[in-house]
């Protein structure tokens, strides 16, 4: 078979210079189109496929999702500015998207600070480049330090552009459906930038001193993670601290106390383990460096779903950018009450008052306890996959192939046990983890209230 050849009439500058950018942004990896630049421009002879991302399939976006959690796994993050990556792609994938589909409406006017983005050119557009273009941009800023995530994600974008064209997307087409994409892409950047993030990195932490105040706990002794979140810009909550949880019981040393008693019900836990309830725990550990954490954890439960259910792309960005929204300021608001409440972790109060010599089964993270981050989000996750989807059954494959796969009847379901797993690391006392629960529900409920997805 003859090499195909792109043919472009000479006389127009801004298909030029939209193919000289393209290349560009491309370089070697648009096999079959930068080899062929200099002998003239010709376009596929098949026919074009449909473009309609309401019929399409999602493997465009699940494929950024994983790629993403590869990047996030691999160079760390924090749980927090992790589910800020993740909601930012899935907004990034959601704008991209929406204005080919008949069903979807732009969240510009509804997530904060969210202004009109650039408008889509006239004539043809292809809704897999855009998010190729968009999300080219997006990553890049947010993984500007990482340079092996970065050329992961720059050889997806790469990837993905090519096969439109070999699958009968015009390459004019491609080429002004990335440029497109690369517009979308930087006005996304600038909203992205202005969300407070960059002024928490790096500020000086000391935490207050006190009896009942949390201090970092044995075996890491780690330095207070994201003290200044909630400084942070939330998505749709009207401030970060818009959901409070339920006071916790009165801080008491003294054995038989309310208090106490929470402290000694998760290191009986402890003492008493089986087997299953610690393959509970390492199975919704979600730890930096080894796993994409735990906004990370709940993404790819909503690409498996949207895999397993074979939703179309349209609907498969409204999952993620409903779900990623709900992750965000669900880690917002936990993390708000958690440095405002302050209050001292599992493992040191039972050294201190109980046992001195007790170890977790998970080792205890650099923040303070009260409430359960793993509760909050999973349940605001949960309350947003049920409200678009039902109860519905699924399998979810963890990341790490250690720990296999689990079914569950409903997202709920799953949402309990991520919720109790930390009772069986060590990790939080069981009012944090209930208070967690309830907590996530209520922001989950607010999102779900205040994002409009559908026209």
């Amino acid at each position: 078979m003859k090499p195909m050849r792109f043919r472009m009439a000479a006389s127009d500058p801004a298909a030029d210079w939209s193919r000289r950018r393209f290349l560009r942004l491309t370089g070697a990896g648009m096999v079959g189109i930068a080899g062929t630049a200099a002998t003239g421009w010709a376009e596929p002879s098949t026919m074009d496929p449909t473009r309609d991302p309401d019929l399409l399939p999602g493997d465009a976006a699940h494929a950024w999702l994983r790629e993403v959690y590869n990047v996030v796994w691999h160079t760390g993050n924090t749980p927090t500015n992790a589910a800020r990556i993740y909601c930012y792609l899935a907004v990034a994938m959601y704008e991209s998207i929406a204005p080919a589909s008949s069903e979807l409406r732009s969240l510009t006017g509804q997530l904060t600070g969210l202004r009109p983005l650039p408008q889509t050119p006239p004539g043809r557009i292809d809704p897999t480049c855009v998010m190729a273009g968009t999300l080219r941009e997006i990553t890049d800023y947010l993984f500007r330090s990482v340079d092996p995530g970065g050329e992961q994600l720059i050889g997806l974008f790469r990837r993905q552009t090519s096969r439109r064209w070999f699958e009968g997307v015009p390459a004019s087409v491609v080429y002004a459906s990335v440029d497109h994409g690369v517009r979308l892409g930087r006005a996304l950047v600038a909203w992205i930038a202005a969300d407070g993030r960059e002024g928490t990195v790096g500020r000086p932490y000391q935490p207050p001193v006190g009896d009942s105040l949390w201090r970092p706990s044995p075996p890491n002794f780690g330095v207070a993670v994201e003290p200044y979140w909630s400084e942070v810009r939330p998505m749709v909550l009207q401030s970060a601290d818009e959901v409070a949880p339920v006071v916790h019981v009165p801080y008491s040393a003294n054995a038989g106390s309310a208090f106490w008693e929470q402290a000694n019900a998760t290191y009986q836990a402890g003492l008493a383990l089986t087997q299953s309830q610690r393959e509970t725990a390492m199975f919704w550990r979600d730890n930096p460096h080894s796993s994409g954490l735990p906004a990370g954890h709940w993404m790819q439960i909503v690409r498996q779903v949207c895999e397993q259910q074979e939703l179309s792309l349209a609907r498969s960005v409204e999952l993620y950018a409903r779900v990623g929204v709900a992750l965000h300021d669900a880690f917002l608001n936990c993390w708000t009450w958690k440095y405002r409440y302050n209050l001292i972790r599992p493992v040191d109060y039972v050294r201190y008052h109980i046992d001195p010599n007790w170890r977790t089964w998970v080792d205890t993270p650099a923040f303070p306890e009260y409430t359960s981050g793993h509760s909050v989000a999973s349940a605001a996750a949960a309350h947003v996959l049920t409200d678009m989807l039902g109860d519905v059954a699924f399998s979810d494959t963890n990341a790490v192939p250690d720990w296999g796969t689990r079914e569950f009847g409903s997202f709920r379901e799953a949402a309990q046990q991520a919720a109790i797993s930390r009772l069986y690391g060590g990790i939080h006392y069981p009012m944090a983890i209930e208070a967690g629960l309830e907590q996530g529900n209520r922001v989950g409920a607010l999102v779900v209230e205040r994002l409009q997805t559908t026209r």
